[in-house]
């Protein structure tokens, strides 16, 4: 494809940490902006006060982010990103502010003893998060169809890949083909932790509470298989070889594992100076 500046719109809780360490073997970590909502010089407007010149050689904008930081930059570019079951999406992020202090959010929901049900009711401007982030509307007044159609129209017209966090290899494969990315060395970060059984009303109560996410998935599913058929033999060549990567031993995935925390900390402080 035509070289575009990257934005990867990374919705919380949807298998970003693998895709962002891939992302850091693509290119320099002065190539790389991170957004960061937690530190106020890793902000759109941060990115907009950049000199022209050091907007121009970002190759990647990522992190949690609105839509619309495309008109921060003075090139042109692209999206992509990934989108999750918005029931299985919910319970990661109720989990991970539970096991989070830092986050904002992690002393009243401990303090309160508040369970998902509680969240629900207590946090509405976290309802139908994906559809939001991808409309670019940050209004919480606007909860209805238009947020949806905004949603679409943004994945339709501004999205070169649109992911799918349960197939994640394959998604991961959709980008590397598209973005022409070499994956040397693969390893899924997400590791599935033992939870709770959830009762069925939560889960009707999660999926009343986000609709229009679930419209949104629906959708997303969709564009994702065109997308597939249509780089059909690319993307299982890809995942083939992808699969028949050798699985790093103790030294090796050290050395890796060192080698790209050290590229995750320059980005970050390339991001904030």
């Amino acid at each position: 494809m035509d070289r575009k500046t990257l934005i990867f719109l990374h919705i919380p809780k949807t298998a970003g940490t693998t895709l962002n360490r891939i992302i850091e073997w693509q290119y320099s970590p002065f190539e790389i902006f991170t957004m960061d909502p937690y530190r106020i010089r890793a902000t759109p407007e941060r990115l907009k006060r950049l000199p022209e010149g050091r907007r121009r050689r970002l190759r990647v904008v990522r992190g949690h982010m609105f839509y619309g930081v495309h008109e921060c930059l003075p090139q042109a570019a692209t999206y992509f990103t990934m989108l999750r079951d918005p029931v299985a999406r919910v319970l990661s992020a109720y989990y991970f502010i539970l096991r989070r202090p830092l986050n904002p959010l992690h002393r009243k929901v401990k303090k309160e003893r508040l369970k998902v049900e509680d969240c629900l009711r207590l946090f509405p401007q976290r309802h139908n998060l994906q559809c939001r982030l991808i409309a670019g509307v940050k209004d919480t007044a606007i909860a209805d169809e238009r947020l949806l159609d905004m949603a679409k129209q943004n994945l339709l017209t501004s999205f070169s890949v649109v992911g799918i966090s349960e197939r994640f290899e394959e998604s991961l494969m959709l980008m590397a083909k598209t973005f022409d990315w070499e994956i040397p060395l693969y390893k899924n970060c997400k590791v599935s932790k033992a939870r709770p059984q959830i009762d069925p009303s939560t889960v009707e109560m999660i999926r009343d509470h986000n609709g229009l996410d679930v419209e949104l998935y629906e959708f997303a599913k969709g564009l994702f298989e065109e997308s597939l058929q249509k780089k059909d033999a690319e993307v299982r060549e890809g995942l083939a070889a992808l699969r028949a990567l050798p699985t790093p031993g103790a030294v090796e995935g050290f050395w890796q594992s060192t080698l790209g925390a050290g590229r995750f900390l320059v980005n970050k402080i390339a991001s904030a100076v």
